[in-house]
């Protein structure tokens, strides 16, 4: 996955869901190149839904694919972070 100029960028959309751990979101992605593709993906994945639930007609196959990969995307960072804070820093 090509790393965006902006490094900030992909996290911005998983900080906003996880508020409880923004701080450790954005304390983690500049080393934490998994943290950081997980944290694009979700934002990939956030736009598409919300374009799919904008197109006229709406094409509700792909709201449901676009809204269970966001959902398995929340969990995979949600368990991500929980295995980060149990491991000791390097």
């Amino acid at each position: 996955m090509k790393t965006p100029k902006n490094r900030s960028m992909p996290l911005t959309a998983a900080m906003a869901r996880f508020v409880d751990v923004a701080d450790l979101i954005r304390s983690r992605a500049e080393f934490d190149d998994p943290l950081r593709d997980l944290s694009e993906d979700y934002r990939l994945a956030r736009e598409l839904l919300l374009n799919a639930k904008k197109e006229k007609p709406r094409s509700m196959k792909n709201i449901s694919e676009y809204s269970s990969l966001v959902d398995d995307l929340e969990d995979e960072i949600m368990r991500y972070l929980v295995n980060v804070k149990q491991r000791p820093e390097t």
